[in-house]
């Protein structure tokens, strides 16, 4: 869970880096979590495949939702430092919105003729890289209303990933107490 956030809040640029560290995070959990089904006793069988689900899916989530997220946090910081290609690219994708530009998925198509002014400022932008800019352009015209939905959107990332955080401490929280009264070791 700490890897997987790490995902959300790093500024590293090697964003390869830390994926391959989540990966090995990931791959460590499962073999510990298949000699925990082996090994627990039963009536904890639920219990584990709860807390599995939890972390599978903040992996899941920071893997699909923290590189655009990440891209959103860096183009606001540029804004935030007064980076003029920034502050234009802000403005541009503010316009985007409100012409009611429609979604555009970079690896599937071409960009509609809406998007040509944001396009040219996002590569004016020297520090964000081409995988930024893809990212930025994915999610440019989602209209700001869904901006906080976890699931219509990456921008509720965040709120998303706190939410699986608090269901994993849940899902710890029930599988300690279990396995403490079916081996009869509960402190109460």
């Amino acid at each position: 869970m700490e890897v997987t956030e790490h995902l959300f809040v790093s500024s590293q640029a090697r964003v390869d880096v830390e994926q391959a560290e989540v990966e090995r995070a990931i791959h460590t959990f499962r073999l510990v979590y298949a000699e925990a089904e082996l090994a627990a006793p039963h009536g904890l069988d639920d219990f584990l495949r709860h807390m599995n689900s939890a972390v599978m899916g903040a992996y899941q989530a920071g893997k699909m939702r923290a590189p655009t997220e990440r891209a959103i946090r860096a183009l606001e910081k540029l804004t935030q430092e007064g980076d003029p290609a920034a502050v234009r690219v802000q403005e541009c994708l503010i316009q985007l919105r409100a012409a009611g530009a429609p979604l555009w998925n970079t690896r599937l198509s071409s960009p509609p003729p809406e998007y040509a002014e944001v396009i040219e400022a996002l590569y004016a932008v020297p520090r964000l890289d081409r995988s930024q800019v893809r990212l930025l352009l994915d999610n440019a015209a989602v209209p700001h209303e869904f901006e906080r939905h976890p699931y219509g959107n990456v921008r509720g990332a965040r709120q998303e990933w706190a939410e699986r955080r608090n269901a994993y401490r849940d899902a710890r929280r029930e599988l300690i107490a279990a396995a403490r009264e079916t081996m009869s070791t509960d402190e109460a």
